[in-house]
């Protein structure tokens, strides 16, 4: 039977490739579909300074992205923005204050959407390669200066995901509210739980190349991790955290920050005065 569901899923998901992206739409709908609609400009936030760019990604999208450079003379590196879920997208960096504080502290910031979010088009499911493409395209950008990733929720478990790829382009990553796995993430929602266990069984793998618990295990000792949880989080919570520090492979270099009482990926916002230098900190050591 499972044999026979993974022919039928094969056949749905390789006749044409916009046959392919319908069918991916689709199932990413159960998750993601009250946030697949156009994006607008974070309201109040001023556009001065900002480009946009167009990264292509071996996902097959290509990324809108938007880069603002540090107005300090002697930038200290790049910081990518991998955005949680929600209809902000890559404007989920700039109206939270992340994008200006960085600037401040003397980074170039670039902030991209994931392909089905914001303005990057949906294809598939393939979004650590996106972080990949961001990452790269920062690097090329700048070279010479060192790129680091400001992530959550969705952006975190999608970066670590990518972890152990050839030319991983980060050496620091910051990562917000990431779960230790989808079913982990999902569970407290019964039809995208199903739909998860369902898609999981007809293509297993697909889910394992998406769980950041595995992931982790892959983490070399020259990229520098900093875990943010707090227990303010109903959806992911410390033990999360506690998942995700357990499989850290000997020799790797991992940090944690417990928050008390942030809201999920709103460290920035509901308790700066604990994130934010500790942020700086970690991005800005030796």
């Amino acid at each position: 039977m499972g044999e026979l569901a993974g022919r039928a899923w094969q056949g749905l998901t390789t006749s044409t490739p916009d046959a392919r992206w319908f069918w991916h739409r689709q199932l990413k709908k159960p998750f993601f579909g009250r946030f697949m609609k156009p994006w607008r400009w974070p309201q109040g936030v001023p556009a001065d300074g900002w480009e946009r760019l167009a990264i292509p990604s071996a996902s097959q999208s290509t990324l809108a992205a938007v880069l603002k450079r540090t107005p300090v003379d002697r930038p200290r590196g790049v910081v990518v923005c991998a955005h949680p879920m929600g209809l902000a997208a890559k404007g989920f960096w700039l109206r939270n204050g992340h994008a200006d504080a960085l600037l401040q502290a003397g980074f170039h910031v670039l902030a991209f959407d994931y392909n089905g979010f914001g303005d990057s088009p949906c294809t598939n499911f393939d979004w650590p390669a996106d972080s990949l493409a961001a990452g790269r395209q920062a690097r090329q950008l700048f070279p010479g200066l060192p790129v680091h990733a400001l992530c959550a929720s969705f952006g975190a478990m999608n970066t670590l995901n990518a972890l152990g790829t050839a030319d991983f382009p980060f050496q620091r990553i910051v990562a917000e509210g990431c779960a230790s796995s989808l079913p982990a993430f999902w569970k407290s929602y019964p039809f995208a739980h199903a739909v998860l266990r369902l898609s999981s069984a007809v293509a297993p793998e697909g889910e394992r190349r998406l769980r950041p618990e595995l992931a982790i295990t892959r983490l070399p000792a020259h990229v520098r991790l900093l875990l943010v949880h707090s227990k303010g989080d109903d959806w992911t919570p410390t033990s999360h955290g506690d998942r995700l520090a357990a499989a850290v492979p000997a020799g790797a270099h991992v940090e944690r920050l417990t928050l008390a009482r942030a809201e999920h990926t709103h460290g920035m916002r509901d308790e700066r005065e604990v994130y934010w230098p500790a942020v700086h900190d970690f991005l800005t050591a030796a």
